[in-house]
Parts: C-alpha cells; structure tokens; sequence
C-alpha cells in the first residue's frame, strides 16, 4: 500500500482536536472545580474507544453534524487518559 501523506496529515489533525477538545473542557471544568470519578473517566474512555473501532470496522462514509472518525475518538480516549493519569497523581 502506498504511503499517503494528506490521509495522515488528516489523521493527525483529527486526533488533535479530539484531544484538545477533552483538555479544554476539563480546564474549564476544573476552573468550576468539577472532576469527574475514576470510574466515569473509564466509562467515558470505553466509549470513545469503542466508536472508534466500530468507526474503523464501517465501510460507510462519515455522514451528519456530530459523527468523528477514529482518529477524533482516539485522541478523546487518549485526553481522558491523560486525566485520569494526572487524577491519580494527583491523589497519591
């Protein structure tokens, strides 16, 4: 398969918004002194993942206002992670 470069460059800036998005709204919620449990942090990562992969696996085109591709989801997942990592340093 050859190597595309605008498709990764596409990519890359999907997984970016998606990460940036989940970091700007959790410093807006932490200005609210909002934070969400470990246990919904890890729902919320399941379900970005889980998008992803069903995103991944679907042969149909990305249609309507509010659809990502895989890359957004990832890069949400990886954001929540990020959040959920610095929870816990936070707490120990």
């Amino acid at each position: 398969m050859q190597h595309i470069p605008d498709q990764d460059n596409e990519t890359e800036r999907q997984y970016d918004e998606g990460y940036s998005r989940v970091m700007a709204f959790a410093t807006y919620a932490n200005s609210r002194g909002w934070r969400l449990s470990d246990r919904q942090l890890v729902h919320e990562i399941t379900q970005r993942e889980r998008a992803a992969h069903i995103r991944e696996k679907s042969s149909l085109p990305l249609v309507g206002a509010g659809t990502h591709s895989a890359a957004y989801n990832r890069g949400q997942a990886d954001a929540l992670r990020a959040i959920l990592k610095r929870q816990h340093e936070a707490g120990s």
